[in-house]
């Protein structure tokens, strides 16, 4: 029975705080149940399994617990109630959801990553063609049926064909990772485009300092498919609309060019402008001054778009200061020390959650980091620590120097 509720407590974790899971409704009652759910969750279990943490999650448990008992006495002493806003403490308690997961991982049972990844498929398929959203895209950024959130899981499907075909060199699995990351190019979120770029990258240079388990580069294996792809795809190019076309590869070309971009420059304009107040109060940020306040910044030219403080960055420093900010990067910092110091070669899960973390901190430059990016943080120390996992008994820490063994994905 134990174990049941440790799955459907990963699952609800991995997969239960994006609205890919319901349908993308970004306005579900139960997303914004589960939303507030994590918040609390990721608080309240910071000191009930303190003793099951590595040690840098011990310290970031301690941490998080006594900012999130001030934010309390705070409240009570300037509105005299223990909780002005929920909103507030939740989003600071978020990060403690990498904690969370680490404990409920051993314990939920064997976990592959394939079975992640056709989920994830799954519910692209469920949400975007059966339901028939994808018909209503026009390769614009205005007629987008994604969220940026829900586009960045792509990339853990892209990143798990991808190694696939390094490890075993089929041309399958090359065909597969260029169709995810075709999905991902066409959804025109740029941000993710740029990530999965980045965590391909990352998985290229750990495998030339043959960091990597069994993984080669394949480059040959690479060029030559996208040659026969090119050939083969060029007389299809004139059935698409030359103006929408263009419209397209101008909204990817802000990539480069994001001062230039309308929505480039417009974050840059946010950044700046709300840089202001962080200098005025860098330590510890605005906390609920500034929720009283809101998102003050006003663009009349994006009224639809509100003003929410896009980048993770500026808005933990604007709202909790540089303290806030350094917990964050504590936590996926050390994760990804562990994983990659605690590991003499990489096994197919390490590398991908080392991929998917380490490109999600580049991800948060534009977007705020959703709440499952902390759970995958926290399944990162899990694999980063354990080389196995098995359902009877429970996890054995690896040696230092570990012995060098296949994982499949």
């Amino acid at each position: 029975m134990k174990i049941w509720i440790h799955r459907i407590a990963l699952f609800i974790l991995l997969f239960g705080v994006s609205s890919m899971t319901y349908g993308f409704n970004q306005l579900s009652p139960v997303l914004t149940a589960m939303v507030n759910l994590g918040g609390l969750a990721g608080a309240a279990g910071l000191m009930l399994f303190y003793f099951t943490y590595p040690g840098p999650y011990k310290l970031a448990a301690w941490v998080i617990t006594l900012s999130v008992i001030a934010l309390v006495l705070e409240s009570l002493y300037i509105y005299n109630q223990y909780v002005y806003s929920f909103f507030v403490i939740k989003r600071f308690a978020y990060c403690g959801l990498a904690l969370l997961t680490f404990y409920v991982a051993p314990r939920a049972g064997e976990l592959k990553m394939k079975w992640i990844v056709n989920f994830i498929l799954a519910m692209y398929v469920v949400g975007q063609v059966f339901t028939g959203r994808i018909l209503e895209y026009g390769f614009t950024s205005e007629s987008r049926t994604t969220a940026a959130y829900e586009a960045l899981y792509l990339v853990i499907p892209f990143l798990y064909f991808l190694l696939e075909f390094m490890q075993n060199g089929r041309r399958l699995d090359l065909l597969k990772t260029l169709a995810v990351f075709g999905v991902i190019f066409v959804l025109l979120h740029r941000s993710v485009i740029s990530t999965a770029l980045f965590a391909m990258l990352i998985v290229f240079g750990l495998s030339a300092i043959g960091k990597v388990a069994t993984a080669k580069l394949r480059l040959g294996n690479l060029l030559s498919t996208l040659l026969v792809i090119a050939l083969v795809g060029l007389p299809f190019a004139g059935i698409l609309s030359p103006k929408k076309t263009a419209a397209f590869f101008e909204n990817i070309g802000g990539i480069a060019k994001p001062q230039e971009d309308e929505t480039g420059s417009w974050r840059l304009e946010q950044s700046t402008y709300y840089w202001k107040g962080i200098m005025q109060r860098p330590l510890l940020g605005w906390r609920y001054e500034g929720y009283d306040k809101g998102e003050i910044m006003e663009n009349e030219d994006f009224a639809s778009k509100g003003t929410v403080i896009h980048s993770q960055y500026i808005d933990m420093l604007y709202n909790y200061g540089i303290a806030g900010l350094l917990v964050n990067l504590f936590i996926a910092g050390t994760t990804l020390w562990t994983i990659y110091h605690r590991n003499r070669r990489l096994s197919s899960e390490q590398t991908m959650l080392f991929a998917f973390i380490i490109s999600g901190l580049l991800f948060g430059v534009s977007y705020q980091l959703p709440l499952y990016f902390w759970s995958f943080t926290g399944l990162g120390m899990f694999y980063g620590i354990y080389q196995r996992r098995v359902i009877s008994k429970p996890m054995q820490p690896v040696e230092r120097e570990p012995r060098l063994y296949e994982t499949s994905l």
